[in-house]
């Protein structure tokens, strides 16, 4: 693994969820921030400046949503996945890049990851 590996910011409110994509994604060569709450996020996301951003709805009593949506502001050309874990319709956002659920499972989570990276203009950086 080289310093010019993508950088991804995951977001989870359950630490087993974090620490699961977190090997899957370091597994790939990614290098992996994670944060569980809100404002880590965000101070995570600006002192990091990732190269995607993976953000679970809900994320505990927080709203992944409206992070994804504050993390946009910040952040406005870094992509977005959001997973959910709520069988129920999500909002279609402009601030959210592509959506999943968790049980779509690892290998449609490492196609979505490989695809924003590589359609963002951060992506070069990991070619």
């Amino acid at each position: 693994m080289t310093d010019n590996n993508p950088i991804i910011l995951c977001i989870a409110a359950e630490q087993l969820s974090l620490a699961v994509r977190g090997l899957v994604l370091q597994s790939e060569g990614y290098r992996v921030v994670s944060a569980s709450n809100f404002e880590d996020a965000m101070r995570f996301g600006a002192l990091n400046h990732p190269d995607l951003i993976i953000c679970e709805q809900p994320l505990g009593k927080e709203s992944g949503l409206a992070l994804a949506e504050a993390l946009k502001q910040v952040l406005p050309g870094t992509p977005i996945l959001l997973i959910t874990g709520v069988m129920e319709p999500v909002p279609q956002t402009l601030s959210v890049d592509a959506m999943m659920t968790k049980i779509d499972g690892p290998e449609a989570f490492l196609r979505n990851v490989a695809a924003l990276l590589n359609a963002s203009p951060a992506g070069d950086r990991a070619a």
